[in-house]
């Protein structure tokens, strides 16, 4: 078999036999290739924590279904699984792996200072630059110390020393071990490399010299040689995303897609979870944090169990007040993965529409969005591509409207492209 070879395959594209495709251009058998696609549907379930293994297998046909991201094999052997909403369209891994950065770390968009900046510029180097920073300066005023055991000189005794130095002290003053509350940590150590390695491939001059100063105002300690996710210390804890997002920084998602980095943690992921994030986060941008309410809880009724009574609650993946002719008014806006062009039509499934008449009755609004990932079919056209957005079926049913938008997601990765989407969305609401 040839060195570090790669196939490709679409998430719920028609079923094919792709064991065989693979073993063509490999010297594996079909069934050979058949038992290691098996063992990463199974390793899939386990990593992702699924139900059922989200890889279908009939008549000898394969399936990916709700996944997506890259999946090794065997030693040399790679299957890309591209979501359904970007398929084979050139450039969709930059695509997903900015969708994929973003979804696990849903704050580069979730704060109000980084507003502006996903409307100036949306690539994701400097969408990541910029959040590592105001992250750093908003955690400022309890800076992340430790205590650590360094090794100083200095006239002044203030630690454990040898008695025997105390004779012959050197031009710098009596070596001497001190116990000290220090800024020198490997924690601080991550997050500047993070900031040292990023601030060179990010094309907005602002950024950078942020980047710079933040690298600049930590104490200089060598880059760790180990990556390791690790739980601060309880009084650090409010430092957590930062040093997170600075292991990722290092692991390789401050730039664009790298296949050497392909194997980042969190690259291999849930399709339906990407899209809700992603509908959030862009809600968040183009709306300001008052009007936007994710996951609120609602009550619907109530539940008994034996003698226990207790409420029960749904939650509409956000409320958002937009402003209409006259007045504000609220509509539901519910990110939904599948079930309009599974079976052949476009339409809304009955189980969608009963879920939105419960929210509907839940929060007493009238109105409900439904909002469905455009899917790719063939080559890709201009309805494909990012900033595309058009309602394609409206239901009226007991006073509630609910009306089915599909979104181009296509090129998303590109200048703006992100900040495209959120306005596609905002102007159909």
């Amino acid at each position: 078999m040839r060195p570090w070879q790669r196939f490709t395959a679409i998430e719920y594209a028609k079923p094919t036999p792709l064991h065989e495709e693979i073993a063509r251009g490999t010297d594996l058998s079909p069934s050979k290739v058949k038992e290691l696609l098996l063992k990463a549907g199974d390793r899939l379930r386990d990593i992702l924590s699924l139900e059922s293994v989200p890889l279908s297998l009939a008549a000898d046909r394969f399936q990916f279904q709700n996944v997506a991201g890259l999946l090794v094999l065997a030693s040399g052997l790679e299957l890309e699984i591209a979501p359904k909403f970007l398929g084979n369209a050139p450039g969709w891994r930059e695509d997903f792996f900015l969708l994929a950065t973003l979804s696990h770390h849903g704050r580069l968009l979730d704060s109000e200072s980084l507003k502006s900046s996903a409307h100036t510029s949306s690539d994701l180097a400097t969408l990541i630059g910029r959040s590592l920073v105001e992250m750093y300066w908003r955690n400022q005023r309890r800076p992340l110390r430790t205590y650590r055991r360094l090794h100083m000189r200095d006239f002044a005794i203030e630690g454990d020393f040898d008695p025997e130095d105390l004779s012959h002290p050197a031009d710098e003053g009596f070596p001497q071990s001190v116990t000290s509350f220090t800024r020198l940590n490997p924690y601080n150590a991550v997050i500047r490399s993070a900031a040292v390695q990023l601030a060179p491939v990010v094309p907005d001059v602002e950024t950078r010299v942020r980047l710079e100063r933040l690298s600049q105002h930590l104490p200089q300690q060598p880059r760790p040689l180990r990556l390791h996710d690790q739980r601060l210390p309880s009084r650090s804890r409010a430092w957590q995303p930062t040093f997170d997002l600075s292991l990722d920084i290092l692991r390789g998602l401050g730039g664009a897609f790298d296949p050497k980095n392909a194997l980042a943690p969190g690259y291999v992921m849930q399709t339906w979870q990407v899209w809700e994030q992603l509908i959030s986060l862009s809600l968040r941008s183009a709306h300001t944090p008052k009007r936007v309410m994710v996951q609120p809880p609602y009550k619907l009724g109530t539940r008994t169990v034996g003698d226990a009574v207790k409420d029960l609650h749904v939650y509409p993946d956000a409320i958002v007040t937009v402003n209409g002719s006259q007045e504000p008014r609220k509509i539901i806006v519910d990110a939904k993965y599948k079930g309009h062009v599974e079976r052949g039509k476009t339409a809304i499934s009955n189980a969608d529409i009963y879920e939105a008449l419960a929210f509907s009755r839940a929060t007493g609004i009238s109105e409900a969005v439904l909002a469905y990932p455009r899917p790719i079919e063939g080559l890709i056209s201009a309805l494909d591509e990012v900033g595309h957005a058009q309602e394609f079926s409206r239901v009226v049913a007991d006073g509630v409207t609910i009306r089915a938008i599909e979104l181009g997601v296509c090129g998303i990765s590109k200048r703006n492209g992100l900040r495209r989407f959120a306005e596609a969305l905002a102007g159909i609401l």
